[in-house]
């Protein structure tokens, strides 16, 4: 009898420690962001430090303003990364959003891009008057939908101020993303491309042509806030890891600018 009851307490205490060995090495928790084209080679490069923390980052690319109506309508994101603060403040307004986790992670630069064809070098100082329709020679400039997206938004703003938007309207390609028009220029298919300029160095096959002066359209920023019902732990651990020191190292490396 004793050594029957020993042996129940060591099948016992064997199926105790198997659950709880299976407990310490369960599956890393998964956080979906969905975040602005610009931002992938960021979030790619914070993979590894995000998985450091059993955390496994899904994340989801497109058009600020794509993203922004897929999450009102239901999609499942996390965390929402938007290349501009007037999807944001959509979002925020609807309530959308958990409030208090809202924050700026980065900033940004405008830059207009040539790509692999020969090239003049530029008539004059690229500023208000520069006679951009000359120069495309009647091909094409690729720039993100200037109704709805970001980057696009921004290359309207200042190719207006620089008295240059009328003059071009024929020769646009307007894109989903920022991240397509890189690649029409990329290829070929367009002479010259509106893009940020994180955006001029993630191909070899681009070069900046002249950057906008910043007092030509308003400041670039990347808001970030938590979606209301996905607040947890790992959630808050993504986000403030995008605004620690290794966080801003990655979008600086990336071409971005700091938080402010």
């Amino acid at each position: 009898m004793k050594l029957r009851r020993v042996s129940a307490l060591l099948v016992g205490l064997v199926a105790v420690l198997g659950l709880a060995t299976t407990s310490a090495v369960r599956a890393d928790e998964t956080v979906t962001i969905f975040a602005a084209a610009s931002t992938q080679p960021v979030l790619e490069a914070l993979a590894p430090l995000f998985k450091q923390r059993a955390i496994t980052l899904k994340a989801v690319h497109a058009g600020s303003s794509t993203l922004a109506r897929q999450i009102e309508h239901g999609a499942p994101a996390d965390i929402y990364i938007s290349a501009n603060v007037r999807w944001m403040d959509r979002l925020t307004d609807r309530g959308v959003i958990v409030y208090d986790s809202k924050r700026v992670v980065a900033t940004n630069q405008l830059v207009l891009i040539a790509g692999p064809k020969p090239f003049a070098t530029p008539l004059m100082a690229f500023g208000p008057g520069y006679p951009l329709d000359t120069v495309l020679q009647g091909e094409r400039l690729a720039i993100a939908d200037p109704e709805h997206v970001p980057a696009g938004i921004y290359g309207r703003e200042a190719l207006g101020m620089m008295k240059m938007w009328a003059k071009v309207q024929n020769n646009l390609a307007p894109t989903r993303d920022v991240t397509s028009a890189l690649m029409l220029v990329a290829r070929g298919e367009a002479r010259l491309g509106v893009v940020y300029a994180s955006d001029a160095r993630r191909s070899d096959k681009v070069s900046v042509f002249a950057p906008f002066p910043q007092r030509s359209h308003s400041p670039i920023t990347y808001p970030a806030a938590i979606i209301r019902g996905h607040d947890r732990p790992a959630v808050r651990t993504v986000m403030n890891l995008l605004t620690s020191p290794e966080g801003q190292a990655a979008f600086i490396a990336a071409g971005f600018e700091g938080a402010p």
